[in-house]
């Protein structure tokens, strides 16, 4: 009786070293799918975590994934098991802006209904009470699945790095490249500039370590980062900032970071030529009535509004969309913001434009 009594035991000691085994190595593959949250050790951080908005009740913490991208394949990304290892959370700057225009909230619009994330984050310095605009008060107040998932997280501006003041004349754009690398390395997800449009779910890039921009002969695009907050590439983009060049828009941001670590490690970074769009796309998107394919090759589009006022020849015609002019808009920009603008929100055109659009097809 005693030597089975012994047995018993001795088996239970078992099962509870190999379940013990399997949920630690467990939890270091399943990082990410358990919120991106880091392990932590006193009871009100952990609670904290159970009741965040990253997690659902109940998720535990994990240990750190440091380790885990080491010889990590970023041409194949996480395929062992098919869990995505990159958090379903966008993140959007919005520094010292108050009013969401047009295109705001077209881009935020097509990032919802294309993605579906999780949350939305809008890092600013600017509080909640202080948005303003129609396109807000329609997010806020007619749209409750969107609105329910944004939060606005404060932030500062960055004015330093690495005790180098910043730029004046370029403070607002190089605050904002530092600001997005310190998001990524913060929480990982998905960080989007405010006037990129998503056509298509991301889901296919949140398997890698970082998924970015980066076309043939050119640098990085900083416009889309699909990133955990553990890719090596991350911390050593933001060294790039210890010499820091006050007169140059792009060095530190995209330049310095491609020729200094790209160019010797490129299996840092799932390398996306074309698909994120990032490249110059002003003629297709304000110049064509037609883009055959465009569905098809793109996954998102950096819209390059605030570069229309040098580069497209029509923008003395329409220096701002809003939703009347984007109805009658005959280029391809106006093709995608009315696919994603709910058809109520767009006034029906003037009578005697449609008494035209009549007289057209009879002519016909």
């Amino acid at each position: 009786m005693r030597n089975r009594k012994k047995l018993v035991y001795f088996a239970l000691a078992i099962s509870f070293l190999l379940y013990m085994n399997f949920s630690f190595f467990r939890t270091i593959y399943d990082d990410i799918e358990r919120w991106n949250e880091t392990a932590t050790t006193s009871s009100s951080d952990l609670n904290a975590l159970l009741e965040s908005p990253f997690g659902q009740p109940g998720l535990a913490p994990t240990e750190s994934a440091d380790f885990f991208f080491g010889g990590f394949d970023n041409e194949t990304g996480r395929t062992f098991d098919g869990r995505l290892i990159v958090p379903n959370i966008i993140h959007y700057i919005r520094f010292n802006v108050t009013k969401f225009s047009f295109v705001d909230y077209v881009c935020l619009r097509s990032a919802y209904l294309a993605q579906k994330p999780d949350r939305i984050y809008l890092h600013t310095n600017v509080k909640e009470i202080h948005f303003s605009g129609i396109y807000w008060q329609w997010i806020r107040k007619s749209e409750r699945d969107l609105y329910s998932r944004i939060v606005v997280q404060p932030m500062e501006l960055p004015k330093e790095i690495y005790g180098q003041p910043l730029s004046e004349d370029w403070g607002l754009f190089h605050g904002s490249d530092v600001a997005r690398i310190q998001i990524m390395m913060k929480y990982g997800g998905i960080y989007l500039d405010n006037d990129v449009y998503v056509v298509h779910n991301l889901n296919a890039y949140r398997k890698y370590e970082i998924a970015m921009g980066w076309d043939e002969g050119e640098f990085i695009g900083s416009q889309v980062i699909i990133a955990h907050r553990k890719a090596r590439f991350l911390p050593l983009w933001l060294d790039c900032y210890r010499k820091y060049n006050p007169n140059s828009w792009y060095y530190n941001a995209g330049e310095r970071p491609t020729v200094e670590i790209l160019y010797k490690q490129p299996e840092l970074m799932h390398r996306v030529k074309l698909r994120l769009g990032v490249a110059q796309l002003m003629d297709e998107l304000y110049e064509s009535k037609e883009w055959p394919n465009w569905d098809q090759n793109y996954d998102t589009m950096h819209l390059l509004t605030g570069h229309r006022y040098y580069l497209d020849s029509h923008f003395k015609e329409y220096p701002d969309f809003n939703e009347r002019n984007i109805q009658h808009y005959p280029y391809m920009f106006g093709k995608l913001a009315r696919l994603v603008v709910p058809p109520n929100r767009l006034p029906r055109p003037p009578t005697d434009f449609g008494k035209k659009i009549k007289l057209e097809k009879l002519k016909e």
